[in-house]
């Protein structure tokens, strides 16, 4: 889903769409305050279906054995695996982000990881560039939290509406739709062989 694809979905849930103007709506306030929010929202649902990543790392015989590995990765969030193929390595990581080698080790090995998302740019010279970068920016969060995602952002635009009380509305929308999330891509499954015919 493009960044402008979201904008629609989540104009027309609060009844802001106006497929006439340049920025999709009308209300300036809402259009400054948008990718911000949308920001905000990515950062909030990530957690619920981390994104994966993976990057190989060559270390040499004389390199420094303890890695910063928010210094080695881009986007870091969180370590998944570490995985030296058939070789058996003794390993530390003695917080999240630091890998301790053996000092005899050189070699190759992959880094599972989940990536914080690509955040959408706030700043732009115009509108025109604004309107071209909405369209080529896509997604990397899970098409189920992009489904939850306008609510979250639709609370956040109207949570200063003392009048309707929509913000409210849509805040419990989006608490409901998170809570329903589940974070396993997969459902296991079993095999049962063998038993009884009754």
């Amino acid at each position: 889903m493009t960044l402008r694809e979201m904008k629609i979905k989540t104009f027309s849930l609060i009844e802001e769409f106006y497929p006439e103007e340049k920025g999709l709506a009308e209300d300036e306030d809402v259009l400054n305050k948008i990718n911000g929010v949308i920001n905000q929202i990515q950062m909030d649902l990530m957690p619920y279906r981390k994104i994966n990543a993976s990057t190989e790392v060559e270390i040499a015989k004389d390199d420094d054995k303890e890695i910063d590995l928010t210094s080695l990765i881009e986007g870091l969030y969180q370590i998944n695996k570490i995985y030296f193929g058939k070789e058996s390595v003794e390993y530390e990581m003695p917080n999240d982000t630091t890998l301790i080698l053996p000092d005899d080790y050189e070699g190759a090995f992959k880094i599972y990881y989940y990536k914080y998302p690509e955040l959408a740019k706030l700043e732009f010279k115009d509108e025109d560039e604004k309107q071209k970068y909405d369209s080529k920016y896509e997604f990397e969060l899970d098409p189920d939290l992009l489904e939850v995602m306008p609510y979250g952002v639709a609370a956040t635009l109207l949570k200063m509406d003392m009048i309707s009380n929509y913000g409210q509305y849509f805040k419990a929308e989006y608490d409901a739709r998170k809570n329903q999330l589940d974070s396993r891509r997969s459902k296991g499954f079993a095999t049962i062989t063998g038993g009884y015919d009754i």
